[in-house]
């Protein structure tokens, strides 16, 4: 079964009311264009092109990942994701609790974990793990005895410094600064002022603009600043804490809707749950390495059960005939225009901003055309 499927975008406040509609060019809704979702998630179901049914009753079944499209012309919060276990266990909690489904204050929205990969279209903007230790350890230590900022100021760093260097210091330094939620904002108003003098408080200033006092502008500091190129990509597993600050990308992730949100947000957070849920090791960022199987077909490798995900590059002079891909797989054109075929005589063309399922019964397909294309697919049949 190959079939083109559809969706609208949906208008969350930090998306972009231009790169979408640029990119793709597709008509503009005059809302922040946030998220495009192609699968069968009930947050957002794609559905069917030429019968307009929503994908699941399509194919009779729910996908085990989601691709979207995601546009950020502001920060997303800063968040991580549970792993499978946490997700069962917390899902089962809060029915247990009598906590309604969407309630504002619910952590588990599902029992699935939710990992994911981010593929940058355009430049692409992001906070990702906690830098090296050695480097939050510098920083404290210059802001503890600062003199541009006040002794009030260098007494909390150097309250923050004593703690990062206790067992589990990472681990105690963040629940501090998110505990001091509503009470920061002289610390990130000062923050803010040293911007003026050394970039690297350019991040805070900016952030605090948007979320003045939030504890998420004092957070983004301890974590790794990233950009992505085109075609670059970021894997976020469980625990990552993470947010996404501007840019157009093609995301792949589990299908699940759990977010446990630290910072930039007026939303519901739950300090203890995702203190519990991160990963507080350190490190310098590793963008995935891409693997080439044959010209024009790159895999971008991440260690899960739930996806495997290529981009191809096709032109005049560049076919890739008779693929073979493990599972059901979702493509999405992002230029030019792509033509799919399969082994069952099927033929689809995909325009940029396109996207169409096949199903696993297809054990050969072929790509023809000019432009690029990326497919999420699932690792079993």
């Amino acid at each position: 079964m190959l079939i083109k499927i559809a969706n609208f975008a949906r208008d969350y406040a930090w998306g972009s009311r231009t790169l979408i509609s640029d990119y793709f060019g597709t008509p503009a809704t005059g809302q922040p264009m946030a998220e495009i979702w192609f699968g069968t998630h009930p947050g957002s179901p794609a559905v069917t092109v030429d019968s307009g049914k929503p994908l699941q009753e399509a194919i009779g079944h729910s996908l085990s990942f989601l691709l979207k499209i995601l546009a950020a012309e502001s920060p997303l919060s800063i968040q991580a994701h549970p792993n499978l276990a946490q997700a069962q266990a917390g899902f089962e909690r809060e029915n247990a609790a009598g906590i309604a489904p969407f309630a504002a204050n619910r952590n588990y929205k599902d029992d699935q974990h939710k990992p994911e990969m981010i593929i940058a279209l355009t430049e692409f903007e992001a906070l990702c793990g906690f830098k090296p230790h050695t480097e939050i350890e510098f920083f404290l230590a210059d802001l503890a005895q600062h003199p541009g900022v006040s002794q009030g100021m260098r007494a909390i760093a150097a309250e923050w410094l004593e703690l990062l260097g206790q067992p589990e210091g990472l681990k105690k330094l963040f629940v501090n600064i998110l505990s001091r939620r509503g009470n920061l904002d002289g610390v990130t108003a000062e923050l803010t002022n040293l911007a003026e003098f050394e970039g690297q408080f350019a991040l805070a200033e900016r952030l605090n603009l948007l979320y003045p006092g939030d504890p998420g502008v004092v957070l983004a500091l301890l974590m790794n600043h990233v950009y992505l190129e085109p075609g670059q990509a970021l894997f976020l597993p469980a625990g990552n804490i993470h947010a996404y600050l501007s840019g157009l990308g093609v995301e792949i992730m589990a299908a699940s809707d759990n977010v446990l949100r630290g910072g930039l947000t007026a939303k519901h957070i739950d300090t203890n749950e995702l203190a519990n849920v991160l990963d507080f090791s350190t490190e310098a960022v590793s963008k995935i390495q891409t693997r080439e199987l044959v010209a024009g077909l790159v895999e971008y490798p991440a260690a899960v059960d739930e996806f495997i995900t290529y981009r191809a590059e096709l032109s005049g002079a560049n076919i890739l005939a008779d693929l073979n891909l493990p599972g059901e797989s979702i493509f999405l054109c992002t230029a030019g225009e792509v033509a799919v075929s399969t082994s069952l005589d099927e033929r689809l063309v995909l325009r940029r901003g396109e996207a169409a399922y096949l199903s696993g019964d297809a054990k050969k397909f072929s790509l023809a055309g000019s432009g690029t294309c990326f497919m999420a697919t699932s690792p079993k049949a």
